[in-house]
């Protein structure tokens, strides 16, 4: 009999192993991260009738934990966990966070950690709670993965093996989601300044210019180039060159509306496209970010201001041209700023 519960035991934990191989694949074929979570949370609740599986994701800022996806929590208790501090002391999952190991209650009534919690978690019937926190591979902490039981229990080192392989699981899958983020970004922006770059920026003005054609609204382009910045990298070097530059996409972004868009183009030349606003419209956006910009260049180790050149081109009612036309005549109206200030 004993050799049968013991084959039993083998056989279950088995079954899990492969239910849990069955989430590594939908993590391989781009299953979303709280989709992964969720079937977690139902392997570790199919360990024994009445478990429920809870999901908390750490928020860096303010040292809170949140519920992240789903979870079958009594309402009460989940709002009044939502947000708690973590802390060597708090509950299971707060103290899981706080000090990256498992933390294990076997009876929530009695166990220190929950001084607190106890009546709010008598009256939504849980009697236990054990949580792993879910860390990644450079260490950081995540948030945890816990398991409540109605009754007073300590885990096994099958059901510890199951939760501690699922937030581990977890953790894969929260750092596969956050490469490919990482990835997206890389392909859309520029790699110094932060803001979109050429490629990513013709595609979404072109698709602006499409539905402002539909709605019959202006727009102006704006080509902007630093003045003298070889000199800057020649006499100063390139980090203060790349300071110069990163300093000027942020007067550029400070400015501008959640309709507008910005890329650096290359080099010192970048592109802003203000959406329903004219060419005498955009002096005014100019000059903020000229403000802006000089204000920025207080803290920069260099004996002069850098200013900049523009051009403006306008695509109204009328009269749309393609974006190529558009910069081709910005990318002038620039050259001629940048001689009349030369002059003057």
């Amino acid at each position: 009999m004993k050799r049968f519960d013991v084959d039993s035991k083998k056989l279950s934990l088995l079954d899990y192993f492969r239910r849990c191989q069955k989430v590594l694949s939908s993590i391989a074929l781009g299953a979303d991260a709280k989709d992964i979570f969720t079937q977690l949370q139902a392997i570790v609740e199919s360990m024994e009738a009445g478990r429920i599986a809870s999901v908390l994701k750490l928020d860096e800022s303010t040292k809170t934990l949140h519920h992240y996806g789903n979870n079958r929590l009594p309402k009460l208790y989940a709002d009044a966990i939502d947000g708690v501090e973590i802390g060597e002391y708090i509950g299971c999952c707060g103290s899981a966070v706080y000090l990256g190991k498992t933390v294990i209650a076997k009876d929530i009534q009695s166990h220190p950690n929950w001084v607190h919690y106890r009546d709010i978690a008598k009256i939504a019937n849980l009697g236990s709670c054990w949580s792993v926190p879910i860390i990644l591979s450079d260490g950081y902490v995540f948030g945890s993965f816990a398991v409540y039981s109605p009754n007073s229990a300590s885990p096994t080192e099958d059901e510890l093996e199951v939760l501690t392989m699922s937030a581990h699981i977890g953790s894969v899958v929260i750092e596969k989601s956050r490469l490919e983020e990482k990835l997206k970004f890389a392909a859309t922006h520029d790699a110094l300044t932060g803001i979109l770059n050429r490629t990513q920026f013709e595609l979404l003005v072109g698709k602006m210019l499409l539905n402002l054609e539909r709605n019959q609204l202006t727009m102006s382009l704006l080509f902007l180039d630093l003045n003298n910045f070889k000199e800057v990298n020649d006499l100063h070097g390139h980090d203060l060159g790349d300071e110069l530059l990163t300093l000027f996409a942020k007067a550029l972004l400070s400015e501008l509306r959640e309709s507008d868009v910005v890329c650096r183009r290359g080099g010192d030349e970048f592109l802003v496209a203000l959406v329903g606003t004219s060419k005498k419209g955009s002096e005014a956006y100019t000059e903020r970010v000229r403000k802006d910009f000089l204000a920025k260049q207080q803290r920069l180790k260099y004996p002069q201001h850098i200013e900049f050149s523009v051009g403006v081109s306008e695509a109204k009612p009328g009269a749309y041209p393609t974006l190529t036309d558009l910069m081709i005549e910005a990318d002038k109206n620039m050259y001629k700023n940048k001689h009349l200030m030369k002059k003057s």
